[in-house]
């Protein structure tokens, strides 16, 4: 052993970095007092920089407003994302952004901050194919930009970020506030949910069709909820134990829009805000609140409070807001509820009014019926010849009909229907009023709600209520459901009884046959159970059956009908100056080679009785070869022939005295 001393006072203190390390809480130090430029840098520049606080999108640096990070005071450095609830400093945030996890590569996280963002004089040691951190910072700005939201730079950082879950806690959506001059009067709101957009669904700008109210798990659980005006309120009284919901955008809510059926047979105490849009709004909401069987009372502010005063300022000032609402005075119901279950007797049920014909023994009025069939069995045709003959009054094939106004939504275009209208009152339409027919140039999705809300609330503007309204087609209304998933088609069909009830018009769907397209409709039965009349159509050459006997068809609360049989016929018209042409249906009830009857002594013909009926109903009127053909529904060609039988047999006369042109004939 050599005498060597060994002097251990040199050795570096436990704790102290040694050569080539870095100490993480001198980088975060560091990161703290420089947390705006490092924010910038790591974001190049897509985070909004606002009274202390920059606000991102996530930790990827998607422009946004859900991750606040602090950038001054005893905070400075901590960030949260507030719609995943993570958080941390900004050692944490860098790892993050780059895609580092659990505690791998946490000392080369350290290097490259050094080195890349303090620009140290030191080596950072990578494998070759791994992309640096300025490479990922330049892909990102390559890829989401180099400024914050639109709406942020337009109206800075968000103020506050309220939720909206459902009963399973699942975010649904979101409402930002923002407060662009720094004050509550400058207040603005942005919502946010999932959306569908080219099949991928996303969170996106723009709040729900149907609007879900706030606070939903909570008051789904409570027999009492306040009504307030905002999600503030609603969180402000929440804190002080009082259960509290709100409808998305106050008392700016569409109250169609809302889905209330949460509150529904519960006590709802309505506190509006003390001006005159929040007792408008409360009115408009205690209507509703009523129609649901709800036991609705109304708040009074308290004397002397200032314009706008609200259930913030109670809680804010300390007032004793529970004592406030139990002050609340009881409204008296604006409409009396339907009853949702009604006990009728034996003897009632004998009284009840049997069904009203629309279409006499075809279609019942407010009812709801289907016609199918196979692409091309001019099913379509045979829907508009109804929806014209309801409209002009014109008995449907010798059948009387209800006359009113029609409206039929063409959601396969509108183009060939303006023709085939065009070709109908020119030739079966002649000499006719013209009709009260409106069409819907357009497609919708009937179980959107707020394409239902929008197409319901175009008819009752109206003043008129519509007796018949035509979706054409099921498939074009269906929305992206599945038609074969039943509770997909049962959405539809509720549509449907919807816009029946509100409107009070029969609802008829044409609709598609399926695989095999002559023996059922496509998709679930879910519809032909709900239909009161279902009319199968199909089609050989140019004549064309209308079948209601099952299974094909069904005719729920009266007898099925006997198959109507009816002929396409091309006939020509005018528009636009230009002569065209198109197919109406006839009545094909008529042999046009059966032999020509000349004994008077033989019984009439249906086409003579036809004559002899259309005659007698004129009551003394010629008619001409058109009118019987629309009275009768037969063929020129069987008409022409029974007229000279009849003639012959001395029952008609030619009073047209000889004119070629225009023939006409009376009774003789």
């Amino acid at each position: 052993m050599t005498g060597q001393i060994l002097d251990f006072n040199s050795a570096k203190r436990q704790g102290d970095a040694r050569q080539g390390e870095i100490s993480a809480d001198t980088i975060r130090e560091r990161l703290n007092a420089s947390a705006q430029e490092f924010v910038q840098w790591l974001f190049s520049g897509r985070a909004l920089i606002s009274r202390g606080e920059a606000r991102v999108g996530d930790t990827s640096g998607t422009p946004g407003a859900s991750l606040s990070i602090s950038l001054s005071g005893p905070d400075a450095g901590l960030w949260k994302d507030h719609a995943t609830e993570e958080g941390g400093d900004l050692i944490g945030l860098y790892r993050a952004c780059m895609g580092y996890r659990g505690t791998a590569d946490f000392v080369l996280s350290l290097k490259e901050i050094a080195k890349d963002f303090f620009n140290d004089p030191i080596e950072v040691e990578r494998a070759t194919w791994q992309p640096t951190p300025i490479e990922k910072i330049e892909k990102n700005k390559t890829k989401l930009g180099t400024k914050p939201r639109a709406d942020m730079l337009e109206l800075g950082a968000p103020v506050a970020t309220y939720r909206y879950y459902d009963t399973r806690g699942n975010v649904i959506a979101s409402v930002v506030r923002f407060e662009p001059d720094g004050t509550r009067d400058s207040k603005t709101f942005r919502p946010f949910c999932h959306k569908t957009i080219d099949g991928v669904t996303k969170w996106s700008p723009g709040a729900p069709d149907l609007r879900p109210l706030y606070r939903l798990p909570e008051i789904s659980l409570a027999s009492t909820i306040v009504l307030v005006e905002g999600e503030g309120k609603a969180d402000a009284l929440a804190k002080v134990g009082i259960e509290a919901t709100s409808a998305m955008q106050g008392a700016h809510a569409p109250i169609e829009k809302t889905d209330w059926s949460p509150l529904a047979g519960k006590t709802v105490i309505i506190w509006p805000d003390n001006d005159a849009a929040g007792f408008d709004y409360g009115k408009r909401a205690a209507a509703k609140l009523a129609t649901m069987g709800c036991r609705v009372l109304a708040l009074t502010p308290p004397e002397g409070a200032r314009e706008k005063w609200d259930a913030a300022d109670c809680v804010a000032e300390g007032s004793d807001a529970a004592a406030l609402i139990s002050a609340a005075r009881e409204l008296a119901p604006t409409t009396t509820p339907k009853p949702r279950v009604r006990l009728v007797s034996i003897a009632d049920l004998g009284n009840m009014k049997p069904p009203t014909w629309l279409i006499q023994d075809i279609l019942t009025e407010s009812g709801l019926s289907m016609v199918w069939g196979r692409s091309g069995s001019l099913k379509s045709f045979a829907v508009l010849d109804m929806g014209l003959c309801i409209a002009t009054g014109l008995q449907w094939h010798g059948k009387p009909v209800k006359q009113g106004r029609v409206i039929y939504l063409a959601a396969e275009g509108s183009q060939g229907l303006v023709g085939r209208i065009a070709g109908w009152m020119q030739n079966r339409g002649r000499d006719l009023p013209a009709p009260d027919f409106q069409v819907i140039p357009h497609g919708l999705t009937m179980v959107n709600q707020t394409d239902l809300d929008a197409l319901i609330a175009a008819i009752q503007e109206r003043p008129e209520a519509p007796a018949f309204i035509v979706i054409d087609t099921l498939s074009r209304t269906f929305g992206a459901g599945n038609p074969n998933q039943p509770s997909d088609m049962n959405a539809f069909v509720t549509a449907c009884d919807r816009l029946k009830e509100a409107t009070g018009a029969h609802v008829l769907v044409v609709h598609h046959g399926g695989k095999d397209s002559d023996k059922n409709e496509l998709g679930n039965e879910s519809f032909r159970n709900a239909s009161d009349t279902v009319i199968h159509v199909r089609r050989k050459d140019d004549n064309i059956e209308l079948v209601n006997e099952a299974p094909k068809g069904k005719q729920k609360d009266a007898e099925e009908f006997p198959t109507i049989s009816l002929r396409s016929v091309k006939i020509a018209y005018q528009m636009n100056d230009k002569e065209h042409s198109t197919l109406i249906l006839n009545l094909n009830s008529e042999d046009e080679k059966a032999p020509k009857q000349e004994d008077p002594a033989q019984p009439l013909g249906r086409v003579e009785k036809q004559i002899i009926a259309a005659l007698n109903k004129a009551a003394g009127e010629s008619l001409g070869l058109t009118r019987l053909a629309l009275m009768t529904g037969a063929h020129n060609k069987s008409i022409t022939r029974a007229l000279d039988t009849l003639n012959e047999k001395g029952l008609v006369i030619r009073t047209d005295d000889g004119d070629e042109n225009r023939k006409t004939w009376g009774l003789a």
